[in-house]
């Protein structure tokens, strides 16, 4: 009787690891997701790095923690070497925007679109809760208007680019912004806000 209750014992305790393991099956799959973004990093001239990838170059432990979260497991459950998958583009991108951060300056856009820009940091401060803004300009000094095949008219726009620091980012970096109106018959809409954060490069603070 005593091996038995033994036996069983052992039994499920080893289904108990197998199941914690199992739980955390799918990180080999998101570290290569990771791989692939931070690849696509180095690759970017201006080196762009995802909101996502930024948590990871600077605080680890919290992408960590979120990953473990997402996967439904817990960090303690991650080998030592959940980052080797990564390591070797990890550490470039690291160093670029460490470099990136202390050398780089980021040039003033041309014009100023004061209602577009204002549209724009009401987007960026609710985005980023604490972030501070430091710059903002415009590409286009007046509507670019995007047209059809047939020539009529569908949206117009207008690009430019914000320079901000935001929490948990040693560097200030800067984001695209687009304000775009639709055309609809014989008029345009009200302006929208899009690309609105989620991906920067960064560069020294003024």
């Amino acid at each position: 009787m005593k091996k038995l209750i033994l036996l069983i014992t052992l039994t499920l305790t080893t289904l108990g690891f197998a199941n914690a393991q199992g739980a955390c099956n799918a990180l080999d799959v998101n570290m290569g997701f990771a791989n692939n973004e931070l690849k696509s990093s180095l690759a970017d001239p201006f080196h762009v790095i995802s909101d996502d990838m930024q948590k990871l170059l600077f605080t680890p432990d919290v992408w960590k923690a979120e990953l473990a979260k997402v996967m439904n497991c817990s960090p303690s459950s991650f080998p030592s070497n959940w980052m080797d998958r990564v390591r070797v583009n990890y550490d470039q991108l690291k160093t670029i925007a460490d470099n990136d951060g202390k050398t780089k300056i980021w040039k003033d856009r041309p014009f100023q679109r004061p209602t577009e820009q204002a549209i724009v940091k009401t987007k960026y401060i609710a985005k980023y809760p604490g972030a501070k803004i430091l710059k903002i300009g415009s590409n286009y000094k007046d509507w670019n208007v995007f047209k059809n095949s047939l020539g009529i008219p569908t949206n117009r726009y207008v690009r430019g680019e914000i320079l901000l620091q935001i929490p948990g980012r040693p560097y200030c970096q800067a984001q695209e912004w687009v304000i775009k109106q639709a055309y609809k018959g014989g008029g345009y809409s009200s302006s929208v806000a899009e690309n609105v954060g989620g991906a920067g490069y960064f560069v020294k603070c003024p």
